[in-house]
């Protein structure tokens, strides 16, 4: 039944109660946000490093043992390449000194490749 008149619409239903006005007015209020938030620096250092590989089964080898050591949440790609297995690490420059000492200790044969900054703190801000 269709109603013709907005008249016909009794005041409760109009209106809603004010139980849920109560309930909605946190909702309606602006969030207040504080300033003594300290942005988090995002600087990463980008490390390639290349297991140099005899055969293919060996580079895999060798690949399956890093990404298997606590290096292997550092790796964010690998690549095949002409004389081995590139993996790219992107590490915290804090984590930098325990990487390093770890991929010596466990892939001594590994040729290191020259870091890269990625991040800032001026894109941080």
């Amino acid at each position: 039944m269709a109603l013709s008149q907005p008249s016909e619409v009794p005041d409760s239903v109009r209106s809603p109660s004010r139980a849920l006005q109560s309930a909605l007015q946190p909702l309606q209020q602006p969030v207040q946000r504080s300033n003594n938030v300290i942005p988090f620096p995002l600087s990463r250092v980008l490390l390639p490093v290349t297991l140099i590989r005899e055969t293919e089964s060996e580079a895999r080898s060798q690949l399956k043992s890093l990404l298997h050591s606590p290096l292997g949440v550092y790796v964010v790609g690998t690549e095949v390449v002409r004389d081995g297995v590139r993996v790219l690490f992107s590490i915290a420059p804090e984590d930098l000194d325990f990487t390093m000492h770890t991929l010596i200790a466990s892939v001594p044969e590994a040729l290191i490749g020259s870091l890269k900054r990625i991040g800032s703190l001026k894109e941080a801000h």
